[in-house]
């Protein structure tokens, strides 16, 4: 029987689906493939000495059969039906313990939680109950025995054969010594121990083996076993006569593998070592990113990369690494060359030439020096955040410094120690990388790809070094990992993407995964066209009637996911703590566009600014910038890396003002973006499924805005998840902004067209967009965990929602701030009743599609696997597009000419 162990328990007996019947389930799955989202809720509402009592199901898909999984046990766990007597009534009494406070959890739950706690212990009988080590564990739990097949109770539940193994232990004493896995082995209960059971031991000099004490030669195995070895004092050896001279010298004995190696690194003509330039390290360990010193390349050169790539090298050698450069040619020194050479020959007219540079650098001179007034270092940190250093290319182009992408691992695939590594968005030879433009879906990387594990038990790192036994070579290499989000980045040969694709899978078969496009995500902001009234978007909110109740505690942290920030801004002053780039893995920060900056300045930013209409919702709480943008692209491993730190660092909140672009897809009618939305982009969304929950078991909340792409706000896939909250844009009417995504998956709107804010250079400025919508929902939170803490998304969204200001078209009600605090102030989470939606007034406004009150009959789609078929998910969306033209030109036909 296939399957495996899961950490930290046994295998205990197994299940045939077929002997079932009336499955509980989730969405379109039965109960005991979504284990996560059970347990999920268990952890939640079920005290910690309890979690056990469900027993963790692994599904075989080969052999159609569930294998449950229990603790680690000191005696096999017998069936409660086999028991009798006392013991009987001490496990029947902790099961009817147990169920009671299951079904009293119950109370305290709602919505899909409730479903899914309501499905697990529907069914619970006493045959399917295991006992032991003082607990009980209930499998095939979800699901009762279909007795139109089986009559036989108990017949359904099959044990697996159960060997009792104990440990047998060896001790070297004094004078010897045994490999780590010769130290203890495991035998069978009977087992009768041999010669082959003996491990090779090493003797000091001058000592002799004697023998094991007691003798294990022929012990039956009934315990626990240990041998100890025993020595002698060696006899002094008699010195052999002196042997003839051979007519040639004796060839020298090879000397033994030295235990350290040296590791070497050469900063060559055009640089100089930053720290240590040698390394010793133990033999056949690996290079460390912290070991590989930096370089600082002399003026008019950059630092390229080493000669041999050092990172995570097996050292199994003395090692020498030189770094390599490129001289950098400014644009004077190109057009000086160009101009001596127009000149060249033409005394008089070289001499004028000399004469107007002199003037001219003597004017630069002065304004360099009037420019530099009160200039002071710019590598402090400010407000714990370290300005990021920009980088000239050889091309005349200025980059941020976040570093080249680089292969990760040797051809062993062997990951580094760190738990996560994001790629940068330029090439190790500092180039840029193709991008895949096509209309209607997000833009792609053309030379990466995804390799996400849905299963958050198996094993990230048996799969890196798989991939790289699969594919050998350096083309194709990890550049990017993430071990407890499950995923690889890989870099594969740009005209091999799609076969690869297509065929990984096949070529790793002892691993479940599954296979994506990096996309990249966009911000989904811009400075707003259009004048309007400064601070309009405070009072619509009702925002300082809500800081009658609080303005936010600085005990909870709002993370700000996007672009950079300037950190000297006024409104950040003394606010910013865990500032993070993803990329340098350091609080290194660009400014950005300014993105950033207006996004935390709405949902953290100070109050001092209110009158001329700037503040943050949340003044009070703690802002968390992490930048996820590599000069203005942001890969959708950087978003998710981003999330997870701030996960991690205890952010209460997560404002994510980034998203796919689907930009042109409204030109499909709303039902055809519906279809989308259920069928397209199961990858990713199985991807963001993960990083929910994993936001989830740490309180913390995460905050998307809907998109500005005028189309359904389910069609991007981070937003189909019930663990987070959509926010949808509205203008200063209450109608909807002509760019916001709209309708399903949308749980609550903000102000989103003309919101003043901060802006870099100390200033402020107005800006459209479900970006600024987002963050005021995610402040208003803050406001609401400073009351409540372990406020749930459940409870966030019930609390947004009724509270809300009634709006026109087809997205959800406004955020009232004061309303929804004193809803978390008297304790009022219950459900609301749906509102009924209100069509903007007859000839207000433009055309946009969320104007409109569109109703979307939701006709099942057919739950296939992910990449059943060579069409992608952007194959498919465009065979939709083309297949909707094609019948507006068939209708075009029909009309009368000139008409």
């Amino acid at each position: 029987m296939a399957g495996h162990t899961f950490f930290g328990k046994q295998k205990l007996c197994y299940t045939e689906v077929s002997d079932f019947t009336d499955y509980q389930g989730i969405g379109h799955d039965p109960m005991y493939k979504r284990y996560d989202s059970v347990f999920s809720v268990v952890k939640r509402t079920v005290p910690t000495n309890l979690h056990h009592f469900l027993a963790t199901p692994e599904y075989l898909d080969d052999e159609d059969q569930i294998c449950w999984h229990v603790d680690n046990w000191n005696e096999r766990p017998s069936r409660l039906t086999d028991l009798s007597g006392v013991e009987y009534d001490r496990y029947k009494s902790i099961l009817q313990d147990t169920v009671r406070t299951y079904k009293s959890s119950i109370m305290e739950l709602n919505g899909e939680d409730l479903q899914i706690m309501a499905g697990a212990i529907k069914y619970i009988d006493d045959d399917r109950v295991y006992c032991g080590d003082g607990k009980v564990y209930l499998v095939a739990w979800g699901m009762t025995p279909d007795v139109r097949q089986h009559k036989v109770v108990g017949s359904v539940i099959h044990d697996f054969e159960y060997v009792k193994k104990y440990k047998i232990s060896f001790d070297a004493g004094e004078h010897g010594s045994l490999s780590k896995l010769d130290k203890s082995m495991n035998r069978a209960e009977g087992a009768i121990l041999t010669s082959a059971d003996l491990p090779e031991l090493t003797v000091m000099d001058g000592w002799s083996f004697a023998g094991w004490e007691p003798s294990p030669l022929g012990q039956v195995v009934n315990s626990d076993m240990s041998f100890t070895a025993k020595y002698e004092k060696a006899a002094t050896p008699v010195p052999p006569p002196t042997p003839p001279v051979p007519p040639n010298p004796p060839v020298p004995p090879v000397p033994p593998t030295p235990d350290y190696f040296c590791c070497k690194f050469d900063a060559g003509e055009h640089g100089k070592i930053d720290g240590a330039s040698t390394v010793r390290k133990e033999a056949n360990t690996r290079l460390a990113n912290g070991e590989i010193p930096g370089i600082t390349p002399n003026k008019g050169y950059k630092f390229k990369g080493w000669n041999v790539s050092p990172y995570n090298m097996l050292v199994d050698g003395d090692k020498v690494f030189t770094a390599q450069y490129e001289e950098i040619i400014p644009w004077y020194r190109r057009w000086w060359l160009w101009l001596t050479g127009l000149f060249a020959g033409k005394g008089c007219l070289k001499w004028l030439l000399w004469i107007l540079l002199g003037i001219l650098l003597c004017w630069l001179l002065s304004w360099l020096l009037r420019g530099c007034v009160g200039c002071s270092g710019h590598h402090a940190p400010i407000n714990g955040v370290v300005p990021m250093d920009t980088i000239t290319r050889s091309d005349g182009r200025v980059v941020d410094n976040n570093g080249y992408s680089h292969p990760l691992t040797g051809e062993d695939g062997v990951l580094p120690d760190g738990g996560t590594y994001v790629a940068p968005v330029l090439g190790e030879d500092g180039s840029d990388i193709p991008i895949v433009e096509q209309p209607g879906v997000p833009n792609t990387i053309a030379n990466r790809l995804f390799l996400f594990m849905e299963n958050e038990n198996d094993n990230i790192e048996s799969l890196a070094q798989d991939f790289k036994k699969a594919y050998p070579g350096n083309q194709y290499s990890i550049i990017g990992y993430d071990k407890e989000v499950k995923l690889l980045v890989i870099q594969i040969p740009e005209n091999e993407r799609d076969q690869i694709r297509q065929n990984i899978n096949s070529k790793i078969p002892n691993h479940k995964f599954i296979v994506f496009d990096e996309e990249i995500y966009e911000l989904n902001g811009q400075v707003s066209a259009q004048s309007v009234n400064k601070g309009w978007h405070i009072k619509a909110i009702n925002l300082q009637a809500g800081w009658a109740i609080t303005k936010g505690s600085s005990d909870v942290k709002i993370a700000v996911v996007d672009d950079g920030i300037e950190a000297a801004h006024p409104m950040f002053k003394g606010r910013i703590v865990d500032a993070y780039n993803v990329f340098t893995q350091d609080n290194r920060l660009s400014l950005g566009d300014g993105h950033g900056t207006h996004t935390a300045g709405l949902a953290a930013g100070c109050a001092d600014y209110v009158n001329e209409g700037a503040a943050g919702v949340a003044p009070n709480c703690q802002l968390m910038p992490i930048q996820v943008f590599d000069n203005r692209q942001c890969p959708l491993s950087a978003l998710v890396a981003g999330v997870m730190y701030a996960v991690h660092h205890d952010a209460d909140v997560v404002n994510l003002s980034v998203c796919p672009s689907f930009k042109g897809l409204n030109m499909l009618p709303p039902e055809q973006q519906d279809q989308i939305a259920r069928s397209q982009f199961k990858n990713v969304e199985r991807l963001w499924a993960r990083v929910c929950m994993l936001a989830a078991k740490k309180k913390c909340i995460l905050v998307f805005a809907a998109g500005n792409d005028d189309i359904l706000s389910s069609v991007p896939p981070e937003n189909r998840n019930a663990s987070s909250i959509v926010v949808a844009a509205v203008d200063k009417n209450l109608y909807p902004t002509d760019f916001t995504n709209y309708g399903p998956c949308s749980d609550i709107s903000a102000p989103g067209k003309g919101v003043y804010s901060s802006f870099p250079r100390g200033g402020f400025q107005s800006c459209d967009g479900t970006s600024m919508a987002a963050p005021i929902v995610t402040g208003t939170i803050a406001l609401m965990k400073s009351l409540k803490k372990d406020l749930t998304v459940t409870q966030a969204r019930n609390v947004l929602y009724k509270t809300g200001a009634d709006v026109y078209g087809y997205i959800p009600p406004m955020v009232l701030v004061d309303k929804a605090l004193a809803a978390v102030k008297r304790g009022d989470f219950s459900e609301p009743e749906e509102r009924q939606l209100r069509p903007v007034p007859d000839g207000v406004g433009d055309d946009s599609s969320a104007r409109r009150v569109v109703e979307i009959e939701e006709t099942p789609v057919p739950q296939t696997p992910p990449q059943q078929t060579n069409e992608t998910d952007y194959d498919a969306i465009r065979r939709q597009i083309a297949e909707y033209k094609k019948k507006i030109t068939e209708l075009e036909k029909l009309l009368p000419n000139n008409r």
